[in-house]
């Protein structure tokens, strides 16, 4: 399994993206399947409208049907954890996305995560580990 943002699911879709081939070399290599959360898949799809259209949407959720991408659901304290993150890395910036990862990595003991943003370096979970940028 491996935790994914936005930009690695946008950019593995949008073949005019700068990190189209950088990305599909990536994803043939990490562990399957991909794992996000419903706040990175909203953010993905509505990039993906903006540069492809339905088209571009719909290949994102054919990676659902077919499940290569797993959708995390939030739990009930989610919105209050992932503020919690965003206020503590607000100089980063951290948004509710990238919150979420956060929490996900933190609830499933991942320490890996799929990004192209930078600021994940900066990041640390709740006991102070670091995460592994892919």
């Amino acid at each position: 399994m491996t935790l994914t943002d936005t930009g690695p699911l946008v950019s593995n879709i949008d073949v005019q993206d700068t990190h189209y081939q950088k990305v599909g070399a990536i994803i043939n290599r990490v562990p399957r399947p991909l794992l996000t959360t419903e706040a990175c898949l909203t953010e993905a799809l509505y990039l993906l409208h903006e540069v492809a259209g339905w088209r571009g949407q719909s290949a994102l959720l054919q990676m659902v049907n077919i499940g290569a991408l797993q959708i995390l659901t939030p739990a009930a304290d989610g919105p209050a954890r992932a503020y919690a993150y965003m206020e503590r890395f607000r100089d980063q910036p951290c948004d509710y996305a990238d919150a979420t990862l956060l929490i996900a990595a933190e609830d499933l003991g991942l320490r890996s995560v799929f990004t192209l943003d930078r600021h994940f370096y900066a990041y640390r979970l709740t006991d102070g580990t670091a995460l592994n940028v892919i």
